[in-house]
This record gives C-alpha cells, structure tokens and sequence, in this order.
C-alpha cells in the first residue's frame, strides 16, 4: 500500500509538470499570435484589434468599434494570409471579428 501512494504522488508530480509546461506553451504562442496579427493588421488598425484565439483554423479577432470591424471585413483573405505567413505552419482559413475589449489581459 505504501508503494501505491508514492507511485500516486509521483504521478501527479508529472502531471503538475505537464500542466505547468502546457501553460507556457500556450502563452507562448499567445503572444507569438498577437505579434503576427499586430504585423498583419498594420500600425493604424493594430491598435483596434486583438487577437483572440485560433482554433481550428479559426482566428478570432476583437475590434473596439464598427467602423474597423468592417473595414478589416473586406480584408479577411489579405489579414488572414498575412497572419498565416507570420505564424509559419499555422492555418488560417478564417478570421472571425467581432466587437470586444482590446486591452490586453492581465
């Protein structure tokens, strides 16, 4: 019984490791993905904009006002391809704005 609370212990231990390391790959390309969208949206738009998540091949962008969301609409393939480029080996076969907070998360 003794060995199976340590084997237990030690499995967590790894699993702590797993989530720790999961944690700072996903913020890692978090701001590798904002680099490349603030890239790709260009100086006037970028500060309009946050990118959100991509999953799926589904970018998801914040935008602080209509006007830049429409604007940005008509240039989805543009932005999306730009996007894709700077993320090397990511897909992008869409890019979904919608009007949100564009500060940054704490």
């Amino acid at each position: 019984m003794t060995g199976d609370k340590k084997k237990k212990v030690e499995h967590l231990g790894d699993v702590l490791k797993n989530v720790i390391s999961d944690i700072g790959k996903k913020k890692r390309f978090s701001e590798e993905l904002e680099e490349a969208w603030k890239d790709a949206a260009g100086k006037k738009a970028a500060p309009h904009t946050r990118a959100v998540s991509l999953r799926k091949a589904r970018l998801v962008v914040n935008v602080d006002g209509s006007p830049w969301l429409y604007e940005l609409t008509l240039k989805k393939r543009e932005l999306a391809k730009k996007t894709e480029e700077k993320l090397k080996g990511r897909n992008i076969k869409e890019i979904r704005f919608r009007i949100g907070d564009v500060k940054k998360p704490i």
